[in-house]
């Protein structure tokens, strides 16, 4: 089988654990893993939220770094963002949104996508006090600069799955719209998807099969993975079973697929 990964935060996100610990399984039992790491080649992400922060090259740096070491730990290869995103596609997806009247931001669309729905859960997080009717000088910069981070994560998901043609993609939570990019084209290419998302009202991992609406729950949460041996045949029983259950639950039992 053939396994995608996109979780663009590294070590920032909760979920992240159990998913990377599910690719290195695969990975190490024969599948071909690789990870679409964001390398920095987005105008805005969850790293700089508030409109007074601005993203330093540095925090680009320490987020595909941990990306890197979760990737190397499961034994994937990666695949930059920026590798499938051209010059040409930068410069028609800025001059595209800055033709964009004001007004009608809110209900501009990119195939067939309302970017706003899909946007607006990340710029409410920017915002304290938010009237969509009436954005500010800064707030209308700010969301124009994540629409075209959605826009660039999707162009860049398709040309991956083009190439790479995966059987199973796993991602980090759709409440991220570089993630919720990823999916759109993965829904698009008909890959099962699988969406990890960290509950912290319970301190659950939820992951979500998109193909059968339903879900999986666990309490292990693994914040230090990369500490953990990198062979799955070292781990404890009771890891390696929450591993075999979700995997089941996913339709990709191990004495079946690998």
């Amino acid at each position: 089988m053939k396994l995608s990964v996109f979780s663009p935060y590294g070590f920032l996100s909760k979920e992240g654990g159990l998913l990377f610990l599910v690719s290195n399984y695969l990975a190490k039992n024969g599948a071909e893993a690789s990870l679409l790491r964001c390398d920095g080649g987005v105008q805005a992400c969850g790293r700089d939220r508030h409109g007074a922060v601005v993203r330093t090259p540095f925090q680009c740096a320490r987020c595909s770094n941990e990306q890197r070491s979760l990737a190397l730990w499961a034994g994937m290869r990666m695949r930059d963002l920026s590798a499938d995103t051209s010059p040409d596609d930068v410069t028609k997806t800025a001059t595209w949104l800055q033709g964009v009247p004001k007004e009608s931001l809110l209900r501009v669309e990119f195939r067939g996508i309302n970017l706003w729905s899909v946007c607006r859960s990340e710029f409410g997080m920017r915002w304290d006090d938010v009237d969509a009717g009436s954005l500010s000088d800064a707030q209308e910069r700010d969301l124009r600069g994540i629409f075209a981070s959605y826009v660039r994560v999707a162009v860049a998901s398709e040309r991956f799955f083009s190439a790479f043609k995966p059987t199973l993609s796993l991602v980090t939570s759709l409440h991220d719209p570089l993630a919720h990019a990823f999916v759109s084209q993965s829904r698009a290419a008909q890959i099962d998807t699988a969406v990890f998302s960290y509950d912290p009202e319970d301190e659950v991992v939820v992951v979500e099969s998109l193909a059968t609406q339903e879900r999986y729950v666990t309490k292990l949460v693994l914040e230090g993975v990369t500490s953990m041996r990198a062979d799955p045949r070292t781990w404890a029983p009771e890891v390696t079973s929450v591993v075999h259950e979700l995997l089941t639950f996913l339709g990709y039992a191990p004495d079946r697929v690998l």
